[in-house]
């Protein structure tokens, strides 16, 4: 009976090794409840606060990783970041803030590698101001990986009678269109 257990245990540990894939995996349809790793180690540089200023406007952006995270509609894991960002005026006055929600309702979950150019892409979905959404993709522009391009780009929404912005005269921008962002 020992034996049988041991070798139960011992086919499941391979089968599951068997499943872990490295995050830079391309070219393969992923089986169900698979793990993409940062086998590489690749994420925690992007780790911390990062600032950068446009348009009048400061923004932090903080990211965090996150391991073996569920992907609901793919069915696997894989780790990934997360972004809380906070954004103010000059005059240190608070525009944006989602800084204390839990990582669970984090408006920015990452993504994975691009293969074609190395960039980390990102989505952005903010159902507070109407649906706003879009796509990041972010790099490291320097060898100490302390200063990282950003780009957004908007993606489409519909903005209806109940979004509280609906007549206004300006949509508001909670995240830059482009901006090299410095860690700190």
């Amino acid at each position: 009976m020992k034996k049988i257990f041991l070798f139960i245990v011992l086919v499941s540990l391979i089968s599951c090794k068997a499943q872990t894939y490295p995050l830079r995996t391309y070219g393969i349809s992923i089986p169900m409840n698979a793990y993409l790793k940062d086998t590489n180690n690749e994420l925690p540089a992007y780790e911390g606060t990062w600032k950068g200023m446009w348009n009048n406007k400061i923004i932090y952006i903080t990211l965090k990783k996150l391991n073996y995270h569920y992907r609901e509609p793919l069915n696997y894991y894989i780790d990934i970041l997360i972004g809380k960002f906070k954004v103010t005026d000059n005059s240190g006055n608070i525009l944006f803030d989602n800084t204390n929600l839990p990582d669970t309702e984090a408006k920015i979950e990452g993504g994975r590698f691009r293969k074609k150019d190395g960039k980390y892409s990102l989505t952005y979905s903010d159902s507070e101001i109407c649906g706003l959404n879009g796509f990041i993709q972010i790099n490291f522009t320097d060898s100490t990986k302390t200063k990282l391009a950003w780009k957004f780009n908007e993606g489409d929404f519909i903005i209806t009678k109940d979004c509280p912005y609906y007549s206004s005269p300006e949509f508001p921008q909670p995240l830059p269109k482009e901006i090299i962002l410095i860690k700190q």
